[in-house]
């Protein structure tokens, strides 16, 4: 039976090679062969619901047996049955860089307690994180009801949100490294069908994490309605404009956001959106990857101001229908990408003088094993730090009230 599995593993590593090819352009390939292509095809598109139930049809048929395996493995990762997963690779004899995913994926998982609500399922490892379960569904709950209002969606099962108590760990399942996260910040990953997050306490000055989760989540509507076709501008986008809606705040950005973005922009040294891909964690330093978020994040909200509700919905439904990004824009916008791009340039100049300071670092990371102080009074967000150093003020007057005030500004 081994041998027969390395035999079909073998086929399919050829048969994927093929990517480019849709899977009834494939020729030359078994029966078997090919209904793996098209079951990982769905997983490529987050369709699990759809993959599982063609694992079912090739159970049904003797000769399908292996491949059924194979895309069993696969498609019990991307319901979160790591454990299942990695025992049917190791069952196959199959190995290579999918099974040193799974299999890191679940080391890093072993240890996970849950708890669920309102569709959503937050897990976590270290009992010090339990205390942000419940805010965390919380916050989920409300992003699930504004997306449904304004995107039209309503996910599909139980949603998966994980939350790792170390950087290791969390860069073992994103398949992000280090470097990547303390350069860009990048905290949060929506990636295989769920939501990952480290935990705040993995980091020094910790972080806005229900922002995060909610970006995240933002992600994973946006994939899952575009059939994973949107790219990563119009991601970032919207998850970046919706990522606030737990607190009903949709867009609106930090005076910080618009200072970085007056002064790049009378510098000459936007990034642009082809440079965005793949992933804004991957561009050379925080600032530039704060600059792409205040870009794409400004744009959608300006699309969304010009042409009404609806419009950001359509933008992500015509992309799922086949559209390029660019066609999809200028069917929404109603005139050329050149134009809209124009009208959003013309807005950045509009905007008046920001007087912030703009400095932007990476994230800071504790060191492993260690639990480091944090200094009182420091802020790590420069575009939050005046209104705590306001509200200190107020408070300390004994004026709660207007020091609460503040203290909402700065997480607005």
């Amino acid at each position: 039976m081994k041998t027969l599995a390395k035999s079909f593993s073998a086929a399919l590593l050829l048969l994927l090679a093929a990517t480019a090819a849709f899977a009834s352009e494939i020729y030359g390939a078994s029966p078997e062969a090919l209904d793996y292509y098209k079951g990982n095809q769905l997983l490529g598109q987050w369709r699990v619901a759809e993959a599982r139930r063609a694992v079912e049809e090739m159970r049904k048929i003797p000769s399908k047996a292996i491949a059924a395996r194979a895309l069993d493995a696969h498609v019990r990762f991307f319901e979160g049955d790591y454990g299942g997963s990695l025992n049917s690779l190791e069952e196959l004899g199959v190995g290579g860089g999918f099974y040193e995913l799974v299999s890191a994926t679940k080391k890093a998982a072993q240890n996970f307690k849950s708890r669920e609500r309102d569709g959503f399922r937050v897990y976590w490892d270290n009992p010090k994180d339990e205390v942000m379960a419940e805010m965390a569904l919380d916050a989920l709950a409300k992003a699930r009801k504004a997306l449904s209002d304004e995107l039209g969606f309503e996910p599909e099962g139980v949603v998966r949100a994980e939350i790792y108590p170390s950087i290791p760990a969390f860069t073992a399942v994103s398949t992000l490294t280090k470097e990547e996260v303390e350069t860009s910040g990048t905290i949060g990953l929506c990636k295989f069908n769920r939501v990952m997050m480290a935990s705040p306490r993995a980091t020094v000055w910790g972080f806005r994490w229900l922002d995060t989760l909610c970006h995240e989540y933002v992600h994973l509507a946006i994939f899952r309605q575009s059939g994973g076709a949107a790219p990563i501008w119009v991601h970032e986008g919207i998850a970046r404009h919706y990522e606030g809606v737990w607190r009903g705040r949709a867009g609106n950005p930090s005076r910080f956001s618009l200072a970085l973005l007056q002064k790049r922009f009378k510098a000459g040294t936007l990034i642009s959106l082809e440079k965005m891909s793949p992933s804004v964690a991957k561009l050379p330093s925080a600032e530039d990857t704060a600059l792409a978020f205040s870009e794409v994040g400004t744009m959608m909200g300006l699309l969304l101001q010009k042409r009404g509700t609806g419009s950001l919905k359509r933008l992500v439904t015509l992309i799922g229908e086949g559209k390029s990004d660019r066609q999809a824009l200028e069917e929404v916008w109603g005139g050329s990408f050149d134009s809209f791009y124009e009208g959003w340039r013309e807005w950045v100049k509009s905007l008046p003088p920001q007087e912030e300071d703009v400095e932007v670092t990476g994230i800071a990371l504790k060191s492993e094993g260690r639990e480091e102080p944090l200094e009182p009074g420091r802020v790590a967000d420069p575009g939050a730090g005046e209104y705590v150093r306001l509200g200190d003020m107020l408070r300390a007057r004994g004026r709660n009230a207007a020091a609460g005030v503040e203290y909402d500004k700065a997480f607005a």
